[in-house]
């Protein structure tokens, strides 16, 4: 028996197996370089951290008194509303990262022809973000623990004071003098019940719940009528939402301004106090040798994508001169944009960061 022709044919046999295990190629191109209708692909892109920063805020409306022009005759030292206006007053900022897509980190993925007829899976989610690539047709269990955070709206609205209107007063035939005078005698009935609910002189109060009952209802009494002179304050607690975009550029953005007057104004508009957001990257990624924006966008890369390693900043949120919040966050973009071989193997990503959270070679 000829062994050359043996052997030559079990050197062929192994090229056409390895050869049918070769898988589709890939190439990943940036997305601006790319002409519409001349290629066939899908695009994806990597997440970019907003700052969500929720202001809380006092609203207080300053309502005047039906009798406010007697005020003055009666309670010297004491302050009146003279007229309705609007009062602000900033109570706290609440921050929270969210990731959305990056627009400078948007790729065009282009299948080219397989020639073993392989497989290759691309996995992102509904807004374009990467979630996994490589091959295999089920969605791993690490991919399904990278589920995006879902803003949900928050209640934007708390009443801090009570609700209840003035008291209706019967003023047929009486002057506003007249009804004025028997509102100060009617304050000063309550004051003087309070104060005998206080020394022990009622003897209903001797049960602490009957005293808190007791005195809670003369003291809402009191301020209902004592409004009806000096105006009232009605207040509440509302939530302004203001998202912020940090960028390597731009360490320090003006996002909003506000005012004791005219409350919170996003932008650069308005007046009042300018708030300011403030983003110093801590260089925890400064040892990596990552490729320039420029490279990235300027040249086509087989069988392989891009994934980030994110940057950690110091985050200060300022209004004029004082800090109202001070913060380490994760910043995507901030960090570096790298490139990994997707050739027999799969990858899994973080969605909230674009960093590989899991490698497996096929």
């Amino acid at each position: 028996m000829n062994r050359i022709p043996t052997k030559f044919a079990l050197l062929l046999l192994a090229l056409s197996v390895l050869g049918g295990q070769l898988y589709a190629q890939i190439s990943t191109t940036f997305a601006k370089n790319v002409t519409p209708g001349q290629q066939n692909g899908m695009y994806y892109s990597l997440p970019q951290t907003m700052l969500k920063l929720d202001f809380i805020i006092e609203e207080t409306i300053l309502e005047k008194g039906p009798l406010s022009d007697y005020a003055s005759n009666y309670f010297e030292m004491e302050d009146y509303v003279e007229y309705e206006t609007m009062e602000y007053k900033l109570l706290d900022v609440k921050m929270t990262p969210v990731a959305s897509p990056d627009p400078n980190a948007m790729f065009f993925v282009t299948l080219a022809t397989s020639r073993g007829g392989g497989k290759i899976q691309f996995d992102v989610l509904p807004n374009g973000i990467i979630r996994s690539v490589g091959m295999g047709n089920a969605i791993d269990d690490e991919t399904e623990k990278c589920k995006p955070i879902i803003d949900k709206p928050q209640c934007c609205q708390e009443e801090c004071e009570d609700k209840n209107g003035f008291i209706g007063l019967m003023m047929a035939g009486k002057t506003n003098a007249q009804v004025a005078k028997e509102v100060v005698d009617k304050i000063a009935e309550i004051r003087k019940a309070k104060y005998y609910l206080i020394s022990g002189d009622v003897e209903m109060a001797a049960n602490p719940e009957t005293f808190n009952a007791m005195y809670k209802k003369l003291d809402t009494m009191e301020k209902e009528y004592t409004s009806l002179l000096l105006g009232k304050r009605v207040s509440k607690k509302v939530v302004k939402t203001v998202y912020v975009i940090p960028n390597k550029e731009l360490t320090t953005q003006t996002v909003a301004k506000f005012s004791e007057t005219e409350g919170l104004t996003v932008g650069t508009g308005g007046s009042g106090s300018m708030v300011t957001v403030q983003t110093l990257s801590l260089n925890t990624t400064a040892a990596i040798n990552a490729p320039s924006q420029s490279a990235v966008e300027s040249v086509s890369y087989e069988n392989k994508v891009f994934y980030r390693v994110p940057e950690t900043a110091q985050v200060t949120v300022t209004c004029g001169n004082t800090t109202i919040l001070e913060d380490r966050v994760v910043i995507n973009q901030l960090g570096a944009m790298l490139m990994a071989p997707i050739t027999n193997s799969r990858l899994v990503f973080d969605t909230e960061t674009g960093q590989i959270v899991n490698m497996r070679m096929q």
